[in-house]
């Protein structure tokens, strides 16, 4: 009996010290977890505050892009609600009024140069978040000339909103400009379609008539991959895949019920006549190259890759059918200011140069030039540039912009272009000839085709969305990205 109870203490003694042993495992099993789970969820408030925080910056630029469509001079004449203090150069301090009841003015007298000496002002939102803002004014004598550059900072700051946090900070830059008719891939004032093997690199716009009353709305039916944004006076349809333009930025599809956040009144066609009438200002008494014959029928123009342009007058009729008779050609150098104009109709065609790529044989541009033609512009060759990225052509037509019947079989053709009031088309639409590649963007008041050709490619070339052709018409109520991207948050 002794021995039984003695077996029995020795068990219970064990057993004892085994729950003892199982009880303190799971104590530092439950310590762990509630560490792994507090430390997940602070994981989880931060990412849920830095996204937020950047969602609040995108928030911020969008205010202050919507402050300059009603006024293109905003960073002039106000510092704007939540913007740091700026400091003038004689060292002058304007801050905004905090709490914001309204923009705090920017005296003329102080100028287009200032710097920020912290981030001192805060725009609360009423929702935790805030948000900073430092802008850079347009600089005379750069590449950026027209260019605004905006950094917005979003924070966390607590409800009621005190100091923003400095953790979980995001940073945001964008440098706008005034948008551009060579931004976009299309414009027309007609509806335009795209299948669904189409991708468009290119902003795209479908106008309305007649203007003002705007009563007839045109629409873009979009069926594959948008890389920039799509914009219908009247509908957007077609379900596009939505890309990333080379900046980054999403693309996004505006119809009737939201344009007007981006692009304040339809674009208006006629506007684009002040370009003509610029263009010929400087083509006659700027130094430029102003052509006007009333015996001629159309002037041919050759660009070499040396920079100069042959140019010579011709005689006949319906030249985009027939290749007209031209007498010999005069040398000119490219104009310093970019401006070529004509009275009259103008031919782009000939050339025995090579470049481009792939490489092709016609016209070489060499410079920055835009040719404006108070009648008519005719493709009837190649045209390509010298050196990708800076070299540019635009082509203005007030009436047609067309590609000749007797332009080459394959044509391969680079340029900003504009058919001011009339269509962008070819002479025929007999599917006669092969492929013609277009690499640029086209603005035609009265829609087009290129049904001369039995296939047809259309590209937008990049380099109009930061370099485009000299004197070629703005859009002064929308704005375009040219550089979006995320800075550290210190």
């Amino acid at each position: 009996m002794q021995r039984l109870t003695s077996h029995y203490r020795e068990e219970s003694g064990q057993a004892l010290i085994m729950v003892i042993f199982l009880v303190s495992v799971l104590t530092i099993m439950a310590s762990i977890l509630m560490d792994a789970s507090l430390s997940s969820g602070k994981r989880s408030a931060a990412a849920v505050q830095s996204e937020a925080s950047h969602a609040v910056a995108e928030a911020a630029i969008d205010d202050y892009l919507s402050k300059l469509l009603d006024d293109n001079q905003y960073f002039l004449h106000y510092v704007a609600p939540g913007e740091s203090t700026r400091r003038s150069t004689t060292g002058v301090l304007v801050s905004p009024v905090n709490p914001p009841a309204s923009a705090t003015p920017w005296p003329s007298a102080y100028g287009r140069t200032w710097t920020y000496p912290s981030h001192d002002t805060w725009l609360p939102l009423g929702n935790g978040y805030a948000y900073n803002l430092q802008v850079q004014a347009p600089q005379t004598g750069t590449n950026l000339t027209n260019s605004v550059d905006i950094v917005a900072t979003g924070a966390y700051c607590g409800t009621p909103c005190t100091t923003p946090s400095t953790r979980n900070r995001r940073v945001i830059e964008e440098l706008v400009r005034p948008a551009s008719v060579a931004d976009f891939q299309m414009m027309a004032n007609n509806s335009i379609s795209y299948g669904n093997t189409a991708t468009t690199n290119g902003k795209i716009y479908a106008g309305c008539t007649p203007l003002p009353a705007c009563t007839t709305k045109y629409n873009v039916n979009h069926q594959g991959t948008a890389n920039a944004d799509i914009y219908a006076e009247g509908s957007v349809t077609g379900n596009p895949t939505l890309g990333k333009d080379p900046n980054g930025v999403t693309a996004k599809t505006y119809n009737s019920s939201n344009i007007r956040t981006v692009i304040k009144q339809p674009i208006d066609f006629t506007t684009f006549q002040s370009s003509l009438t610029d263009i010929q200002r400087a083509a006659q008494y700027a130094g430029g190259i102003y052509l006007n014959n009333p015996s001629v029928a159309a002037w041919w123009m050759t660009f070499k890759s040396d920079g100069t342009i042959d140019i010579k007058s011709c005689t006949g009729s319906s030249i985009e059918l027939t290749s007209p008779s031209c007498g010999a050609a005069t040398n000119y150098p490219a104009p310093g200011n970019g401006a070529i104009y004509a009275e009259q109709s103008v031919i782009i065609a000939g050339g025995s140069a090579s470049c481009g790529s792939p490489s092709v044989i016609g016209s070489c541009v060499k410079g920055r030039m835009t040719v404006a033609s108070n009648n008519d512009i005719v493709i009837g060759n190649n045209i390509d540039y010298v050196t990708s990225g800076t070299d540019t052509l635009g082509l203005i037509a007030k009436d047609d912009m067309i590609v000749a019947k007797w332009a080459p079989n394959n044509l391969n053709w680079r340029a900003a272009t504009i058919a001011q009031s009339g269509s962008w088309y070819s002479a025929t639409s007999d599917g006669s000839h092969g492929t013609m590649t277009f690499t640029g963007s086209t603005a035609t008041y009265g829609g087009g085709y290129m049904d001369e050709f039995g296939t047809r490619y259309y590209n937008y070339d990049t380099t109009l969305s930061y370099l485009q052709p000299p004197w070629f018409p703005t859009i002064g109520a929308a704005y375009t990205v040219i550089l979006y991207r995320e800075l550290p948050a210190g």
